[in-house]
């Protein structure tokens, strides 16, 4: 599976992840993992804050969002048919 950081061959930094450094601590977490591994990674993620109560929709639909534009189609379609998933459970 293509790494979402390669996923445009474009090693730069998006401007909004260099100037917020949780994004950049996120994108040093997760920018070496494949397609398969990011997204179990976010659904247990999701699954652990909606145990705990500290599950945020709208500050989900923020992150995606910002990186919808830094996804291809097939990544964007992928990503979105996780989040109905996610938002029916």
């Amino acid at each position: 599976m293509r790494q979402l950081r390669n996923s445009k061959k474009n090693t730069q930094v998006p401007p909004e992840v260099a100037a917020n450094p949780a994004l950049a601590a996120a994108m040093e977490k997760y920018g070496g993992m494949g397609e398969d591994a990011l997204i179990q990674q976010l659904i247990t993620q999701v699954a652990t804050a909606k145990q705990n109560g500290t599950y945020n929709k709208t500050q989900m639909d923020m992150y995606i969002q910002m990186l919808s534009p830094h996804l291809s189609g097939t990544q964007k379609e992928k990503l979105h048919n996780v989040l109905r998933v996610i938002d029916t459970e």
